[in-house]
């Protein structure tokens, strides 16, 4: 289900998966409180997308009473660091003001993480993010992401987990409109088609950021990525 919303950008499947896990999963196992946490992570995203910001509030309210349950459940757990730190920049994306007193904690959060799971492909991707979305002067660097995307992506393929994996098509967005801003359009195709080759029914790219690069490269826009 969390798969087919990321594909179609609907928060009422994740919604959906949301309401199974919590009536038919036992919470006390740290595996089945990680996957409810994962939802509300992919539902929030989803929501702040759609600027439906009460929602999103809601569900940054349940998923922090979820992580907090799985820090005291397990101090050290890695993803509970990288949940705790996505969280936090739910909260500034909604308010940036929060950046001032949640910024500092978000980003040592995301760094214990990775220093606790350096191999982690989501922590990974959520470091990569960190550097992918803010300006340069609030420490934001496409080239740096890039780094850790490709590593993510690597990682995941050697792992053999690239169907129905909706982070690892992301990674691939990531990486080619990195390219595309970086000026490469040339590898920013092989991104785009390595994504259509993976789920051909990614409309994302298939009718969106695929055909605006290939006007581009054909003379027919001039479109900036």
């Amino acid at each position: 289900i969390k798969y087919d919303a990321y594909l179609q950008k609907n928060h009422t499947k994740c919604q959906s998966a949301i309401k199974q896990l919590e009536q038919n999963s036992d919470l006390t196992k740290t595996e089945n409180l990680q996957e409810l946490i994962h939802c509300y992570y992919a539902l929030t995203s989803s929501l702040i997308e759609k600027k439906k910001r009460d929602e999103a509030e809601e569900s940054i309210k349940k998923g922090k009473e979820l992580i907090e349950t799985l820090m005291k459940k397990e101090p050290t757990n890695a993803l509970a660091y990288n949940y705790r730190a996505v969280f936090a920049g739910y909260e500034i994306a909604l308010n940036k003001a929060k950046a001032l007193t949640k910024g500092r904690s978000c980003i040592n959060d995301l760094n214990k993480a990775y220093q606790l799971a350096p191999n982690n492909p989501q922590i990974i991707f959520d470091k990569a993010n960190s550097l992918y979305y803010p300006p340069k002067i609030f420490g934001g660097s496409k080239k740096e992401a890039l780094i850790y995307i490709q590593k993510a992506i690597s990682i995941y393929e050697k792992q053999n987990k690239t169907h129905d994996n909706w982070i690892y098509l992301q990674l691939l967005v990531l990486e080619g409109h990195s390219y595309e801003l970086l000026e490469n359009d040339i590898l920013a195709e092989k991104s785009y088609l390595k994504a259509l080759k993976t789920e051909p029914n990614f409309n994302l790219v298939k009718n969106n950021l695929y055909p605006k690069l290939k006007a581009r490269m054909n003379g027919t826009s001039n479109e900036k990525a």
